[in-house]
């Protein structure tokens, strides 16, 4: 129901036609999800309170979203007339989009590293889904699941992870670099750890305990 933030009176020949407030805010948030990288949106506005008799706006109604919003889904618009008589109205809006999201092509076990042919895609109403979806390949494959999937199951960013290169008392490559040099020694990781995390390994040689970045399996490099 429309929010009602000042009211002016008006005559029966003077009177803000409650579709163009409808209009108004449908063309600011189908403006806000294509800015937010929403493709092809849809939007449903609800209709003003048919009691609502607001006096004519001789400008340009001025309208946005209101709070921070994730879009697809639902918000709210703020309506208004900039100028003299100066109301304000609230409506709420629904933001749809479809697209072809990442789901498993097949039961996928917890910890699998997601491959091209793990996947396929699905039409779905991405509203519902709270941002949680892929449409980016890239962004699934190489990492790993948090748990076990089903085939046809939505792959979401909260189910991946990096996957671990490197286990704990695994021995390792360290690569021990500087501006000046790089020597490969022999290692044994104190901690696991995936690509980009860093973890404490041991210098099997100087038995010294030193921290370094996970770089690939089993490989660790140590900058000084």
């Amino acid at each position: 129901m429309a929010l009602v933030l000042l009211l002016c009176s008006a005559s029966a020949s003077a009177v803000q036609a409650p579709s163009t407030l409808v209009d108004a805010a449908r063309r600011a948030a189908l403006a806000a999800a294509r800015e937010a990288g929403v493709n092809n949106p849809t939007a449903t506005v609800a209709n003003p309170d048919p009691r609502l008799r607001l006096a004519n706006c001789p400008a340009p109604l001025a309208a946005k979203l209101t709070g921070q919003t994730r879009l697809p889904g639902r918000a709210v618009v703020r309506v208004a007339c900039p100028g003299a008589p100066g109301w304000a109205v609230h409506l709420p809006v629904s933001v749809q989009a479809k697209a072809d999201v990442l789901v498993a092509a097949r039961p996928l076990p917890r910890g699998h590293r997601i491959q091209a042919s793990d996947l396929r895609r699905q039409t779905l109403e991405l509203g519902a889904l709270n941002g949680q979806y892929l449409l980016d390949e890239s962004a699934a494959l190489g990492q790993a699941l948090r748990r076990g999937i089903a085939s046809g199951e939505r792959l979401a960013p909260a189910l991946l992870q990096a996957p671990v290169l490197v286990r704990r008392g695994d021995p390792v490559m360290m690569q021990l670099q500087s501006d000046n040099f790089v020597i490969h020694a022999n290692g044994r990781a104190m901690a696991s750890g995936g690509a980009g995390e860093r973890i404490a390994v041991e210098n099997l040689s100087s038995k010294r305990v030193v921290h370094g970045t996970v770089t690939g399996d089993g490989r660790v490099t140590v900058e000084f």
